[in-house]
Order: C-alpha cells, then structure tokens, then sequence
C-alpha cells in the first residue's frame, strides 16, 4: 500500500516546526527535520521545494491554527489578548517561531496574503472601532496593535522571565492581568 502523502506532509510540517522553533531558519537542518518526519530528505524537497519554502509553511501553519483557536472580537480585545496569551503560552513553539520570523525581517508572512489579510481586517475593525467610539483613538490601530501584542507576549520575552513550567492558575492570572491591561488601554 502507497503512503498517504497527506500524512507525510503533515509529519514533515510538524517535525519542522520543532527544528524551527529551536533553531530558526538558519539553524534548522534539513536532514534532521527529515529524520524527525520519518521521511527522505528527497521528498522533503519534493513537496516544499527548499528550506524557506517549508518555514513558511510552517508559520502558515501555525498561523490557520491560531485563527481557528483564537476569535478575534474588537468588542472585546481584553479578551482577545488573554485568549491569545493562553495559545501561545500552550503553544511555545509557536511564539518561538513569531520571533524566528521577525528575525528573518518578517520573510515568513510578507509574501503571504491569508495572513496579511487577516491582520488587515483586524487593523480596519479595529479603526472602524475607533471611529465609532467604541475603543481608544489616543493610539493609531497600528500603534495599539503592536502595543496588545506586546503585553500579550510580555512574560515569554521579558528579560529575566522564569522560562520554566508554569502552572495553569500562573497562566490564568497572568491571562486577567493581560485582559485588564488592554482593556485600559482601549478603553476611550
């Protein structure tokens, strides 16, 4: 019986993810990321071509994944925020990878329109959301943008932050405490 390509494919992604996360693109080894997926560095190749290629696919990845698990609300962006700090605190690999890929200049998600559209409908609720009153225009969106995603994502980068386990009433505390800090600073 032939192997289902769907499945090693998916195996492939999932085995990079890892090997990016730890690595970044530079790092990462394409022989490993093929060890890892039980699949030949050939077919590798075949189904992404090269080695950027396959880390934006694994950002894209992650990215759908992080759309499906994490609804996006302008009316309630407090939430959004802890919502989004709970998924990427049980998810690391993939704040790992946000960073890999602002280190790379952004290379994963310029040239992709899913991901840029997603962040465009958002920034236009959010703006639509302003101009009717209903959250701050002290800030321009991009401005509150950058600055949610900087609280959300406080505890995984600050500087002397405990990067061992945390357990989930750490989290849901943190969560309430990034919820209460991006709805004052949306607040009008």
């Amino acid at each position: 019986m032939k192997p289902d390509a769907s499945a090693t494919r998916a195996r492939i992604v999932i085995a990079a993810r890892d090997e990016f996360s730890e690595h970044g693109l530079a790092g990462a080894r394409v022989d490993r990321i093929a060890v890892a997926a039980k699949a030949s560095k050939e077919r590798l190749y075949a189904y992404f071509g090269d080695k950027e290629t396959l880390f934006r696919a694994v950002v894209e990845d992650g990215f759908a994944r992080f759309i499906d698990e994490v609804p996006f609300a302008v009316d309630d962006l407090g939430g959004y925020a802890a919502r989004e700090y709970l998924h990427l605190a049980a998810h690391p690999e993939e704040h790992r990878l946000l960073l890999w890929t602002q280190l790379q200049g952004g290379m994963a998600t310029s040239g992709n329109d899913d991901i840029r559209s997603v962040i465009a409908q958002r920034r236009s609720a959010m703006a639509v959301a302003q101009q009717e009153g209903l959250i701050s225009d002290a800030f321009t969106v991009d401005d509150l943008f950058t600055m949610m995603f900087g609280i959300t994502s406080a505890w995984m980068t600050a500087p002397g932050s405990d990067c061992g386990p945390i357990d989930d009433t750490e989290h849901r505390r943190r969560a309430s405490k990034i919820e209460g800090a991006v709805r004052r600073l949306c607040t009008p």
